[in-house]
């Protein structure tokens, strides 16, 4: 312990004694750590954001596709999509065994290169992100009427809309459009909270909205009424299905009935009244007929959506849906599980995590190199130091735990300074990372990965200390009279 302290000392005197050479070296260090764990860190937060995306969301039903091209559409709406979903199959899905819910997306329009997603309100309660996070509301609250649009964080934040603003959506989802449905302005309800998902660069609009938008120039007008009774057949549909049966057989007691009470007027008047009595009866039934079976269907004139989001009652009855999906007869279409698709994905940008990982380790290894350099170059300046030293009886192993000690003390002053400037950086910059890249980091930056980066730069440290170290041991048994090689 004594001898530590000696060296610790020692070791400090001469590092102060060359100040400005030990500086540069202890930036170098500190830039290329810094670097090394940024990048590292950035990473893994990269990948660990990437794959809690969604959450909560076990199977996502598309039009047939490639499964990252679904995936990008529906969670990061990039791309467009080659075919929709029919109304018809979606209410297919729906009434699955074990399907618990389900949440229609319709894309398509933009507003200032922004896009929009029409859906439904359950969208807000069973989208969910990283740990089964729920989104949560800045300002506001969902949607209520066909007027009303909910905007991501990052849209009202760049756009600089509040609660009350008029928004007038474009058509198609380029940066810029010639197409405006200013026959429907709609108004700011809601504001989400940063999520560091592709949330935040959404708007959001009822899905009937999105059906009134595209009907007809009247939409403003007329539309409303439709489409809120379409938006809503989802939740009546399943009840409207068990109970289908039941109307139709009070609709034929009921019309028996009637055409009873017609014969039976009809016989008292006379035979050629009785037929058109019977006529006129069939005709009225049929035409209730037709109106009753065009309001029952009325919602698949939505005609479409472009992806649906589902959530099964029972986790082990995912591969089963997802098999029905893929072998559905009414048309082509394809069911992912987010997970799986989210990590095919990262595969395919894993190249450009190998070459940041890769640059900041040459970045790592070009400072280790300096710090080499200016060992090796204090030995011709220190050799009238270790002369004193040995003069007052240091041994030759006192020397060259001198040399190491002072290596490691120059790593880590650079870890330091890199680690409170990497944390320093990261309350700085988050805010504007969720903004810009939807990426938001933690604090906890000593990761495993990290704690083993440390672990390997201190044993770097001292791998390339070994050569100024040889050289020290060296010139003090030439110092003191023995032979360098003893």
């Amino acid at each position: 312990m004594a001898i530590f302290s000696s060296l610790l000392g020692v070791a400090w005197r001469s590092l102060l004694y060359r100040f400005s050479g030990v500086l540069l070296t202890i930036v170098s260090v500190a830039i290329s750590v810094f670097v090394l764990l940024g990048v590292e860190h950035v990473r893994q937060e990269a990948r660990n954001g990437f794959a809690s995306t969604v959450s909560g969301v076990d199977l996502i039903v598309g039009a047939r596709t490639g499964e990252v091209n679904l995936l990008l559409l529906s969670v990061f709406r990039i791309g467009t999509a080659t075919a929709n979903v029919s109304w018809s199959s979606l209410e297919q899905i729906q009434a699955q065994k074990n399907v618990d819910w389900t949440v229609p997306i319709s894309l398509g329009d933009s507003h200032r290169g922004y896009r929009v997603v029409g859906t439904t309100q359950e969208f807000f309660t069973r989208y969910k992100y990283a740990n089964r996070q729920a989104l949560v509301f800045r300002e506001g609250a969902e949607f209520d009427g066909l007027t009303d649009i909910v905007l991501g964080s990052r849209v009202a934040a760049e756009l600089s809309y509040k609660l009350g603003d008029s928004i007038v959506l474009s058509h198609g989802v380029a940066d810029v459009s010639f197409t405006h449905h200013d026959q429907l302005p709609l108004t700011v309800r809601g504001i989400l909270a940063p999520s560091g998902t592709p949330i935040d660069n959404a708007l959001f609009v009822n899905l009937s909205a999105i059906d009134a938008l595209h009907e007809d120039p009247n939409a403003a007008v007329t539309g409303p009424s439709r489409a809120s009774e379409r938006s809503d057949s989802l939740r009546e549909q399943a009840a409207h299905d068990k109970n289908d049966e039941h109307e139709a057989h009070d609709d034929r007691e009921a019309h028996d009935d009637h055409e009873a009470h017609d014969d039976h007027e009809a016989h008292d008047d006379h035979d050629d009244h009785e037929a058109h009595d019977e006529h006129q009866s069939d005709s009225e039934h049929e035409e209730t007929g037709q109106a009753e079976e065009e309001h029952a269907h009325d919602h698949p004139t939505i005609g479409s959506v472009t992806a649906v989001l589902v959530g099964l009652d029972s986790p082990i009855a995912t591969l089963q849906v997802k098999r029905w999906a893929d072998n559905y007869s009414g048309e082509a279409l394809l069911a992912i599980l987010p997970g799986v698709a989210l990590t095919q994905l990262w595969e395919l940008v894993g190249n450009v995590e190998a070459v940041l990982l890769g640059i900041s380790i040459l970045v790592f290894a070009s400072s280790l190199l300096g710090l080499n350099a200016m060992l090796l170059a204090s030995m011709r300046e220190r050799r009238g130091e270790i002369e004193v030293l040995r003069s007052i009886g240091a041994p030759s192993f006192y020397i060259v735990g001198l040399l190491l000690l002072e290596s490691l003390l120059i790593v880590t002053t650079g870890i330091v300074l890199a680690v409170l400037g990497l944390l320093l950086c990261i309350a700085v910059a988050n805010d504007l990372l969720v903004r810009s890249l939807g990426l938001m980091l933690s604090s906890h930056i000593f990761s495993s990965s990290n704690l083993f980066s440390l672990s390997l730069i201190y044993l770097t440290t001292l791998v390339v200390t070994v050569l100024p170290a040889l050289q020290a041991y060296r010139v003090s048994k030439s110092v003191g009279g023995g032979s360098p090689d003893s």
